[in-house]
């Protein structure tokens, strides 16, 4: 809840999903005061038969006039079998606002890949590398440096272990 004249969120969350997992997320921005901004960034990668659901809503009451509210959702399908499903949904109440929310979903950019792959890169590192690309919208800005570091590396151990899983299997 935004209540006090001025208050300000800003929702960063992202997720890489793998194997079977299935994510789901709700969020609800609910502006009660005038002159409140809320910014929602939530990116998701998501390999193999992984799934993940948004369900989003931007409030705005009827006294929360002059509000600034953004909901933006990102999806990027690693492969043919992972799903993603996003609702982002607006209740605007109030006069003299701007709101605005959308949700995407699409595969890895083919030309960017070959470019990868055409000067030797390995295909499961050139993934790794769009999808830190993909993700550092939301990891760039974190507040916290340590916090923003961690998640990268965290990101990279997941897929080391692919890779060692991948190469072990064949």
């Amino acid at each position: 809840r935004l209540v006090g004249e001025g208050a300000r969120s800003d929702l960063l969350a992202l997720s890489v999903a793998h194997h079977k997992q299935e994510f789901d997320a709700r969020t609800l921005q609910d502006h009660r005061s005038p002159h409140t901004t809320s910014d929602l960034l939530y990116k998701n990668a998501l390999s193999d038969r992984s799934r993940t659901i948004f369900g989003g809503l931007i409030r705005v009451e009827r006294h929360a006039h002059f509000t600034d509210a953004y909901q933006k959702v990102r999806n990027l399908l690693l492969s043919d079998d992972a799903e993603a499903n996003s609702m982002p949904g607006l209740e605007i109440l109030a006069d003299n606002v701007k709101c605005s929310h959308g949700a995407t979903s699409g595969q890895v950019d083919e030309e960017e890949m070959f470019y990868l792959l055409s000067r030797g890169i390995p295909e499961i590192i050139a993934k790794q590398l769009i999808v830190a690309g993909f993700l550092d919208e939301v990891i760039g800005r974190l507040s916290d440096s340590l916090i923003g570091q961690h998640l990268r590396d965290l990101i990279g151990d997941k897929f080391r272990l692919d890779a060692t899983r991948a190469a072990i299997a064949a």
